[in-house]
């Protein structure tokens, strides 16, 4: 009985310190070196850059491997060095793009799932592992939270980007619709006009 008592705790402390949760880094400005310069008329320019995320670069900034789950996560930086405002938006984009509710709906941890872990340990143990259970339940539910709030924060979304202002954001494009160059549109909202660039993932 002692045994299986201390081999309860040995478990225990093992899978607690296991538990679910969500560490990710802040998106990097991309190398301006590699970014594509489009001349306006005036002297004014949009800098884009964008980079294709690899299972390494998934890990290190969302926590998750988002490619094994169906989506490639395109890092797109616009760099409006101009004095005009410009408009953003992902319809405007040649390659569809997931929300990122869809994206963390597939990546999240499984609570249910490791519930029923604990609980099958559980009942080999007199119950030892029914407070991990709660722990990790509880651990699981917020770095699924935390998932949610990162993915939703890095996502591109439409918007307008200011005179001499830089945005980073993240396109999830499904696996099957990535393409190695895409176009997408800008709209000049002072002078109502559209500027389409073609745009090659670094």
């Amino acid at each position: 009985m002692k045994k299986n008592i201390a081999l309860g705790i040995t478990l225990m402390s093992f899978l607690v310190t296991g538990c679910a949760s969500y560490r990710a880094s802040c998106l990097e400005n991309l190398s301006t070196h590699t970014a594509t310069v489009y001349p306006l008329p005036e002297n004014q320019e949009i800098r884009i850059t964008a980079k294709a995320f690899s299972k390494t670069d998934c890990k290190k900034y969302l926590d998750r491997d988002v490619i094994a789950r169906g989506y490639c996560p395109v890092q797109l930086q616009i760099e409006n060095t101009s004095d005009s405002d410009y408009f953003f938006s992902l319809a405007r984009v040649s390659m569809p793009c997931a929300t990122p509710e869809q994206v963390a709906d597939a990546v999240h941890t499984s609570t249910v799932g490791r519930a029923v872990g604990y609980g099958v340990a559980a009942v080999f143990t007199c119950g030892l592992f029914a407070v991990p259970a709660i722990v990790d339940g509880c651990k699981s539910a917020k770095a699924n939270e935390q998932l949610d709030h990162d993915f939703l924060t890095k996502a591109a979304r439409d918007q307008v980007i200011a005179p001499h202002s830089r945005v980073n954001m993240l396109m999830f494009v499904p696996n099957s619709c990535y393409q190695k160059t895409f176009s997408l549109s800008l709209i000049d909202q002072s002078k109502h006009k559209i500027r389409s660039f073609q745009i090659t993932p670094v």
